[in-house]
Order: structure tokens, then sequence, then C-alpha cells
């Protein structure tokens, strides 16, 4: 099952990039190493509390959903764990999956397992690498045997890339006041996971509309993609209760 040579390609390239996309270098791993979705999150811990700097999915388009979901229990607290520990740490995806459609193959609780790397970080940041299992507990079991110690390099390499291309940004002062409620409102939805298209139909607004308060809510919220917008919505209580429970 060990994945012989993978490691070593997935260095060359990432050394190779002079643009980096970190998203693909999330794919090329989980596509080498036989792996579920995999998560990179990196922000800053205090009061049991999670302030999302930068999240990457191998699944793009998942990123808005996941943000959201990070930072609400029960994800959060396992979230939480695997960041404040040294060793990696078995982690439930179940919080965080799609809920399978009926008679999927391979759709069962097996699905939902996974594991959390502690990557190491600057002072006051915590970062980490969350990888979905692509098989049963003993599987599982056998994969991280094989290949804990790869992923956990691999994870510790793409932080460090990142964490070197960061650049630091002046305190900002909160938004709260900001946003108006439509612009509230449709940031909600998109953190629900929903489409602009999906999003203009529950609102009873245009398309057109629904981007123009998301340009206006990165704007205010000083950001540059949704995702990016709903993890910082998220920290500052700016998303309104009834997203809690999204419905399909």
């Amino acid at each position: 099952m060990g994945q012989e040579g993978v490691y070593f390609d997935l260095l060359d390239w990432l050394d190779q990039q002079e643009r980096f996309e970190p998203s693909a270098f999330l794919q090329k791993i989980q596509a080498g190493y036989r792996t579920g979705a995999i998560i990179y999150v990196d922000g800053i811990v205090g009061s049991e509390r999670l302030k999302l700097h930068r999240l990457v999915h191998s699944r793009p388009s998942d990123t808005a959903r996941t943000a959201r979901l990070l930072l609400e229990r029960p994800f959060r607290d396992q979230l939480l764990q695997v960041l404040s520990e040294l060793e990696p740490v078995q982690v439930d995806f179940g919080p965080l999956s799609t809920p399978p459609a009926a008679g999927r193959p391979g759709a069962d609780v097996n699905a939902h397992i996974g594991v959390g790397y502690p990557l190491l970080s600057y002072p006051g940041r915590r970062a980490g690498l969350l990888i979905e299992a692509a098989g049963d507990q003993e599987q599982w079991r056998e994969w991280r045997r094989l290949n804990d110690r790869d992923v956990a390099s691999l994870g510790g390499r793409l932080h460090a890339r990142l964490a070197k291309s960061a650049q630091p940004k002046p305190h900002r002062r909160r938004t709260k006041t900001l946003l108006t409620r439509r612009e509230s409102e449709t940031l909600a939805w998109i953190a629900a996971g929903k489409s602009y298209w999906e999003a203009a139909i529950i609102l009873g607004i245009t398309e057109r509309t629904v981007r123009y308060f998301m340009a206006n809510a990165r704007h205010k919220l000083d950001v540059v993609n949704n995702a990016q917008a709903v993890a910082e919505a998220v920290w500052q209580g700016l998303i309104p209760r009834f997203t809690d429970r999204p419905t399909g």
C-alpha cells in the first residue's frame, strides 16, 4: 500500500512551482496517496475559539461550506484538539460530510474516519492538515502505518511555503455594523453552500445583485475570496442563525 516515489515526486513538483496553487498540491497528495478529501487550515486559537487565516480544500467548490462547518461544533472541538497536539489525532469527518445519496456504493460509517496532522507554526499561530480516509478501518490503519510520516512531512512543506509567502496585515477594526442586512443574508446562504443562482432564488433577487452584495461583503471584510469572507464573518458573528442547518 505504500506509494513509492510519490513523496519525492511531490517535493519536486512543489519546488518547481513559481506561481503556487495550494489546492492543486492537495489534489496531488490525494491522488498520489489515494485518500479522501484533504483540508489545510491555518489560524489563531484563543479562548477555545479559532480565527481562520487560511483554508485550502482539495475540492475548492467545498471551501466555503467547510469554512463554516469547521468553526461550529461538533467539528470545532476536534479541530482545536488537532491544533493543540504534537502528534496526529484521529478525526471523525462525519460533521463535514455531505449526507450520502441513498444506495450510493461505499456510503457507510467508514467513509467518515480520518486523521489530523498538527503542523509546526509561528508563535501565536496554529496549523493542521486534515485527511479523510478512502477505505475501511483496517485499511486505514495500514495506510497510516505506511504513510503517516510522508504525509505529515508534505503538510509541513506546504505550510512553510504558505507561511513564508503570507504578508502580515494591519489590525482591522470589526465590521459588524458595516454589513447591510442583505449583504449578511447573502453571505449566510453562500456559507451554507448555495450557488449565486440558488441564493438569488431564495432571496428573491437577481444573480447579479447577489454578486454585488458578495463583492461588497468581501471589500468590507478586507478579504479576496468567498471562503475567506465566510471565515471572517463566522469569527465576527455575522452569519444569521437560520443557516445553521442548511436545507438541501
